[in-house]
């Protein structure tokens, strides 16, 4: 869709100025673009477009998009196609890492190589990290449900973040659980505030207690 505008833009570029009209009757009508007189004068440089209503509703449905419940839904070229940070882990304790998605090594900061056969805990825990919220939801993934919290994580930087975390079973042909699949959200600033203690919202990783928590150590 942004390309779709990005050409159509360049297509009635006259000079400095863009005809918004013009271009309101060339792109789809779901956009429903009322307000474009701000793109009058708009010559392509410094302030990026005003967003459009789809990007929102897009970004929207990203994030209620239903978790990964298949073998083949976990595949490592889908899982990468997916906005979403999302990690794959084995079934038993301590849940190592099978594999990871793009979006998850930029959320957490580790690489795919880095993080394969190390548990969540390892990487993401620290101090912060609610105990008796993580075995709760361990309970119901090893019942066979899916289920969801809010974490305090930290990052291979030692940032702190909380993470809204959904997880699920991955089971194959057969029914069989294979893999647990979990999808991290961080929570924005307006949000997290009531859970950050202290001037620094960042946490030396190096003196932090290794809790064994299931599906996070």
């Amino acid at each position: 869709m942004k390309r779709q505008i990005r050409e159509s833009f360049s297509s009635l570029r006259t000079q400095s100025t863009y005809n918004a009209r013009l271009l309101k009757s060339l792109l789809p009508p779901r956009l429903q673009l009322d307000n474009l007189e701000c793109l009058e004068g708009y010559d392509g440089r410094g302030t990026p477009l005003p967003p459009l209503e789809e990007d929102a509703v897009e970004s929207k449905s990203t994030l209620q998009r239903s978790l990964p419940k298949s073998v083949e839904d976990i595949d490592p070229a889908i899982l990468d196609d997916d906005a979403r940070a999302i990690v794959v882990t084995e079934t038993n304790h301590p849940f190592r890492i099978t594999n990871v998605n793009i979006a998850w090594e930029g959320l957490c900061g580790y690489s795919r190589d880095e993080c394969k056969g190390k548990s969540l805990g390892e990487l993401l825990q620290g101090p912060g990290t609610d105990e008796g919220a993580v075995t709760a939801l361990v309970a119901k993934l090893l019942s066979g449900e899916e289920a969801g919290t809010v974490l305090t994580n930290y990052t291979k930087s030692g940032r702190k973040f909380r993470n809204d975390l959904r997880v699920r079973p991955v089971v194959d042909e057969m029914g069989k659980t294979v893999r647990f699949v979990g999808v991290l959200r961080e929570v924005m600033n307006q949000d997290k505030k009531s859970y950050v203690g202290g001037d620094n919202e960042t946490e030396n990783r190096s003196g932090r207690e290794k809790s064994q928590l299931p599906f996070m150590s």
